[in-house]
């Protein structure tokens, strides 16, 4: 290996990036052949089992390019071997440097595709491939190949991983995925085979409608966004798969555990086949399979499908079956017989149930919440949406249904209609601050991290007030605690000598209170069907009001409410950041997908005028995820508070109050926090890019202007502008004495000096009690500075090294994708201001 990758290496072992900077862009300047010379090295570097060598190529390949385009732009490039390039591209070359070493040598893309094509009809689980792929992907070269090219293989070979690797979290490539696997199952996959011969010019017998279809539900789910109409072949696959599981929890359950309603099931069923001949087919013929000609002659009725429009092979089984079987109107008749189970009852009659969809009751719910304003209230909280069978991440589930249960009478409060014809700045806002975050509220749930989740993403104007949750008493918390500590306290507790209990969650609470479960048979309702039907309204009154039966219960016998009290405002485990999620993907469904690394300017935020600033005048609280930005501002001389770890993000308010701080967060507490801020005073920096770049967005968006003099006049650890000047020969002595060395040995010229700035004793400066934080200077270079800066806040002490001297002076070769070095030699990174100006 050369003296010059012998000496890299050598840095690199010291981790000493800046250094390898300057030698490089040196080398390169001396050199009479630097592409020559470039080559030459990466070839030893490849050969090399040296531990950097991949870190090294990478360095050579970045800093080249940054050397030729901003010291050599007239530079011509010589003729290269095209074989060791090709070498390079498509084996050697670490994936990652790859559009650099493209953009130096200029190399094509119809070259580097014709390149990788011969590597991507190797077997799938080769390196070869592997590398190839990474490199269509590196490069978003994904839609130059015909889909029998890549996609389709990886589809047909199942190799779910791969094609997440294809899509790189790229929604054009998702949805021409999605595009792809509509086409593939066009009339349920029957003509799969023939689709993938004539079309595609593959021949592939193992691969069946069976095996697509798997592959289809799973993408269909993650990506598909619901685009019925858009994808009606992956769309009637989906419903399909639903028929089959309702199937399943019609005919597959136990007696004795019933989980759905006859009435439920089929509204559910018609709400999936309702209008759509090929899925009513499929459930007749699912049925025929089940061998249920009572419920195949139901829906036939019910869909309007006579006996001629079905498959041959269903006419038949009718045929043969229709003078066995008993005649009846209604399918799914049990004919075993069985107990009945008795379940909870709430003790209110029909017309204290009020299903709340007009203005006049709206008032009626208000006036009940609202009646003894300054009084302590009970209230029973649930809330009811109709279920979706996919696990799907991209469903639009929303709240239908909100429970509120008073001690008389229980409101069922229509969020899917009339609720979003209320003004939200004021009535709706209104509900929810009474709910959510009054003082003399106890809102009683169960398990509610679920329900305020869907609360927020139906109504996100409820975050704020969901978000304190001082008001919520979880009886799930209570139950957990008694279960374990106090379960004597319960009269209908299972025992070691009895069955126990098949109820979960509430009903289970129910049953061990009351001695009777409730009766969950309509919990999986279609519940944006209107109107509701009785057994709909008097479930969903049930179970808002037992959580107020459950409380008086436990309470006397407890003997008194004090304990059950201590739970109120406890927050179940993940409750905020569930909530912090749900706000932050109501955030994101409202910006471009395609701008995600940009700085969104929302609706409640006007851009500064055109008034340009000095950082003496600005005045920012960051988040606690954005550490780096923030010590970045600081250097550029803004005055910057950043939150600790531990802080909550609610801080970040105090401080914008108190001290006239504008906020800087990003995510769901960028959300929470821009409603609790006036307009203009928080804002979101880009996402996924190094804290440089994060500061020079913030300048540029505030028009901040910062000059060399800015530069190092705040500490970063503390915010402090304070700085006390000391003489170097003072600095000297304290190092030797903190790194136990001699001054006889070191700094004899010294041994009489007597300092005049620092106490050498207390290791502070004269007069100060501050401990002097000195770390980053060596032996090499702890002499080299006639002057340091110590901060009077903090002590840490500061000096003029290499990275100030890159900034000020040679600032066009610092980039905003520059690494930077953890242990640089004076122990601060400074930011290149001239990038904004």
């Amino acid at each position: 290996m050369s003296s010059f990758l012998t000496s890299l290496s050598e840095k690199y072992d010291f981790h000493n990036e800046d250094q390898i900077t300057d030698i490089v862009l040196d080398y390169f300047n001396q050199s009479s052949k630097p592409y020559d010379d470039l080559i030459e090295n990466l070839l030893h570097l490849i050969q090399s089992t040296n531990n950097h060598s991949a870190n090294i190529i990478n360095c050579l390949i970045c800093l080249f390019l940054r050397w030729k385009n901003l010291l050599n732009k007239s530079l011509s490039r010589p003729i290269i071997d095209e074989n060791i390039i090709n070498n390079f591209l498509s084996e050697s070359l670490p994936i990652a440097c790859l559009p650099d070493f493209i953009e130096i040598f200029q190399i094509k893309k119809e070259h580097l595709i014709n390149l990788l094509k011969p590597l991507l009809i190797l077997p799938t689980n080769s390196n070869e491939y592997k590398r190839a792929l990474n490199i269509v992907v590196k490069l978003n070269y994904q839609l130059d190949f015909q889909p029998n090219e890549i996609l389709l293989p990886l589809i047909l070979n199942s190799k779910d991983h791969l094609i997440d690797v294809y899509l790189d979290d790229n929604s054009q490539y998702e949805e021409y995925l999605i595009d792809l696997l509509n086409r593939l199952y066009d009339n349920g996959g029957k003509k799969l085979q023939d689709r993938l011969s004539n079309e595609f010019k593959i021949k592939t017998p193992t691969f069946n409608k069976k095996t697509l279809s798997k592959l289809a539900v799973r993408y269909w789910n993650l990506y598909g966004n619901e685009q019925n109409d858009k994808y009606p072949n992956l769309a009637t696959l989906q419903s399909k798969r639903t028929l089959g599981y309702l199937i399943n929890v019609r005919y597959n359950r136990l007696t004795d555990e019933k989980t759905m309603s006859d009435e439920c099931w089929n509204e559910l069923v018609t709400d999936i086949v309702q209008g759509n001949d090929d899925l009513s087919e499929y459930l007749i013929e699912i049925l025929a399979d089940r061998d249920d000609i009572v419920a195949m002659k139901y829906w036939m009725a019910q869909l309007d499908r006579p006996y001629y429009s079905l498959p041959t092979w269903v006419q038949q089984y009718i045929h043969n079956k229709q003078n066995s079987e008993p005649k009846a109107s209604t399918p799914n008749q049990t004919t075993t017989e069985t107990s009945p189970v008795d379940h909870y009852k709430i003790p209110l009659e029909t017309h204290e149930i009020i299903f709340v969809d007009s203005a006049a009751n709206y008032e009626r719910l208000l006036d009940g919440l609202f009646k003894n304003n300054n009084e302590e209230i009970l209230i029973g909280f649930d809330c009811e949406w109709k279920p979706v069978f996919n696990n799907t991440s991209t469903s639009k589930q929303r709240i239908s249904v909100m429970q509120i249960a008073l001690p008389n009478e229980v409101y069922l409060l229509d969020l899917l209609d009339f609720f979003r014809t209320c003004d939200p700045e004021t009535i709706q806002q209104r509900l929810a601050n009474r709910l959510f975050d009054d003082d003399h509220v106890t809102l009683l749930c169960y398990g509610v991290r679920t329900d305020v989740s869907m609360l927020i993403a139906s109504y996100p104007i409820f975050d704020r007030a969901i978000y304190s949750g001082k008001t919520l008493l979880d009886l799930s918390l209570v139950q957990n605690e008694l279960v374990h500590i106090n379960r004597d306290i319960f009269p209908h507790v299972t025992t070691n000598n009895t069955m126990p209990s098949k109820d979960k969650g509430l009903s289970e609470l129910v049953r061990l209170c009351f001695g009777k479960p409730l009766n969950k048979s309509e919990q999986c309702s279609n519940w944006e069907r209107r109107p509701l039907r009785n057994a709909q309204v008097l479930y969903a009154a049930t179970d808002a009001y037992c959580l107020i039966d459950i409380y008086k219960f436990l309470s006397n016998s407890l003997q008194s409410s004090d304990h059950l009290k201590s739970f109120r405002g406890r927050k179940p485990k993940k409750f905020e950041a569930t909530i912090a999620r749900q706000i932050d993907g109501n955030f994101h469904h409202t910006t471009d997908n395609n701008n995600v690394n940009q700085s969104p300017t929302s609706d409640d935020i006007t851009r500064p005028s055109g008034e340009v600033k000095r950082p003496q005048q600005m005045k920012f609280v960051v988040d606690n995820m954005l550490h780096g930005l923030g010590k970045e501002l600081r250097v550029t001389g803004c005055d910057t508070v950043i939150l600790g770890d531990n802080d909550p993000h609610t801080d970040a308010i105090r401080y914008a109050r108190a001290e006239n701080r504008i906020i800087l967060s990003r995510g769901a507490p960028y959300n929470l926090l821009r409603s609790h801020t006036l307009e203009g005073r928080c804002w979101q920096p880009p996402l996924n890019v190094p804290a440089k770049q994060q500061c020079a967005a913030v300048l540029n968006y505030f028009n901040v202007k910062v000059l060399p003099e800015d530069i190092f006049s705040r500490c970063t650890l503390c915010n402090c502008e304070n700085f006390a000047i000391v003489d170097g020969r003072d600095m000297r002595i304290l190092w030797c004495k903190m790194n136990n060395y001699s001054l006889e040995d070191l700094e004899p010229d010294l041994i009489n000096y007597q300092p005049e700035m620092i106490d050498m004793n207390r290791r502070t400066l004269t007069g100060g009690t501050v401990p002097l934080v000195l770390t980053g200077l060596t032996l090499r270079n702890y002499r080299s500075y006639e002057e340091f800066y110590v901060c009077s806040g903090c002590g840490k002490v500061y000096w003029q090294g290499g990275h100030w001297r890159r900034r000020i002076v040679r600032n066009e070769l610092i980039t905003e994708s520059e690494p930077i070095s953890e242990d640089s030699d004076d122990g601060i990174v400074f930011y290149d201001a001239e990038s904004t100006m």
